[in-house]
């Protein structure tokens, strides 16, 4: 049975994901290895799943939202290659950068003065554009078509 990681104390985290930024993925092994007691492959496969958080912190706010809409959409590739346009991150990069958001390991941080999900949910319902609202509440919590459609029709 392979170990498992319970839990990587905050600081050791952090900055393995500032070294897998800087590209320093050897150092950020050893430093999950001397953190956590794991071997050199279960590390390794810990630091690879820290890639897609530190990609992104080089993608601006308004590119990582058109993307997170693209992968709501089922456009995922679209969205490695808008991603890799529009940054400077390599084609692995940015394809390691949408698989993370994909997976929900990159959580959204709205900026303070934009309205509440809601509200621009019910926007887009008042309109009557359906897809946009669930393209926005998939790209915005990770949930799955059917789940978006239910919370927008819950409300009022």
């Amino acid at each position: 049975m392979k170990p498992f990681v319970l839990y990587v104390m905050p600081e050791a985290r952090a900055r393995a994901v500032a070294l897998v930024a800087e590209g320093d993925m050897i150092p950020a092994v050893r430093l999950i290895r001397q953190a956590t007691g794991l071997g050199l492959k279960e590390a390794k496969d810990y630091v690879d799943g820290l890639k897609g958080e530190a990609y992104a912190r080089t993608v601006p706010a308004d590119v990582q939202a058109k993307a997170r809409a693209m992968i709501a959409e089922g456009r995922w590739k679209d969205a490695a290659k808008f991603v890799r346009q529009e940054t400077s991150l390599g084609l692995r990069a940015a394809k390691d950068y949408v698989d993370a958001v994909r997976a929900g390991l990159i959580p959204v941080e709205p900026p303070v003065d934009r309205p509440m999900l809601s509200d621009r949910v019910r926007a887009f319902k008042t309109a009557g554009d359906l897809g946009s609202a669930i393209a926005l509440v998939c790209a915005e919590t990770g949930m799955r078509r059917d789940e978006a459609l239910r919370f927008i029709e819950a409300l009022h």
